[in-house]
């Protein structure tokens, strides 16, 4: 039994030194990634009980995964091995301006071949929040179908369903059919997790509040926005229809790697929500889980304890934030 349960790709980030190119490096440090894990991580770190579904291959790359989620305490349960193929990896080479470069070694991954029959096995007693991404939606047919079937099976069951779109444009056959997918799954979830231009791209609207009636009209029923390195917003509709919006501006920190951000982001959100947080305090956490990512070259292991963040909070400077 676990609160929190999320699907997609995880991954051996291997990180080059940031003051050598990868061919030159001669140690490569080894942690973990991919959008899903990064999210589990943070909502582990706040206290919460999650589980991670996915497939991994049966070799020294998933064997590591494993062992580290299960001394991160991330229930395992619902991970399948294969003996049919290799488990992801990555590898990072850090920038000065903050954004890495990332080289993938993923494709026909064990993940991507990630079936819905998966779903079936999967016990959901106790679930409160299934988190999915677009990133896991987005590697094949299989493993966007098996999304549609977890997400279905969760709203059986009463959890609420939360979705960060996280587009990844190079591995849909089209922009096109990126956002119709992408738009399909969102109809389907409570929580609506896109940037402010990743929103405008999604609905082919410009303003953050027409964004976010075009996810509130097909019910969607809250949408979060983030507005850049300035902060978020989060709106809702109340008991008449009107909209409610909630903007909360973000912290002044330095940039170190960008990588994690919208990831952390979200492990604030799913961990308020849990908590019943009223939606300033929800978007406080969110903006500075988020914050504090970017201060870290790893992309989950800076992630805050609920101690840490609560000192952040009490004492990091906010920016100006605005519609």
């Amino acid at each position: 039994m676990t609160e929190v349960m999320t699907i997609g790709e995880p991954m051996v980030n291997l990180i080059a030194d940031s003051d050598q190119t990868y061919m030159e490096a001669r140690t490569l440090p080894t942690q973990m990634a991919g959008a899903e894990f990064n999210v589990a991580i943070g909502v582990r770190r706040q206290g919460h009980t999650v589980s991670y579904v996915t497939t991994l291959g049966n070799d020294w790359q998933g064997d590591m995964i494993v062992d580290y989620m299960t001394n991160a305490g991330i229930d395992t349960a619902n991970i399948r091995r294969s003996n049919e193929a290799a488990t992801g990896s990555q590898l990072k080479v850090v920038l000065p301006d903050g954004d890495p470069k990332v080289i993938y070694f993923r494709k026909g991954s064990a993940a991507s071949r990630t079936t819905p029959d998966i779903v079936d096995g999967i016990d959901f007693s106790g679930l409160k929040i299934l988190h999915v991404s677009g990133v896991f939606a987005a590697l094949a047919e299989n493993t966007y179908e098996t999304i549609e079937r977890l997400v279905n099976a969760a709203r059986v069951h009463g959890a609420l369903v939360t979705f960060d779109p996280n587009p990844r444009p190079t591995l849909w056959p089209s922009e096109e059919e990126m956002i119709a997918a992408t738009n399909k799954l969102a109809a389907k979830c409570d929580v609506f997790m896109p940037g402010l231009s990743e929103g405008q791209m999604f609905s082919g609207r410009e303003n953050a509040r027409d964004v976010a009636d075009f996810y509130l009209d097909m019910g969607v029923k809250q949408v979060i926005i983030k507005l850049g390195a300035s902060g978020s917003a989060l709106f809702s509709r109340n008991a008449d229809g009107e909209r409610v919006e909630t903007v909360v501006p973000s912290f002044v920190v330095d940039v170190v790697d960008t990588v994690g951000a919208g990831d952390g982001f979200a492990s604030g959100a799913i961990t308020a929500l849990l908590e019943g947080l009223p939606a300033e305090r929800l978007l406080e956490r969110a903006n500075a889980v988020g914050a504090i990512q970017v201060t870290n070259v790893s992309d989950s292991e800076g992630l805050p304890t609920r101690e840490q963040l609560e000192s952040f909070i009490a004492n990091t400077p906010r920016k100006e934030v605005s519609l």
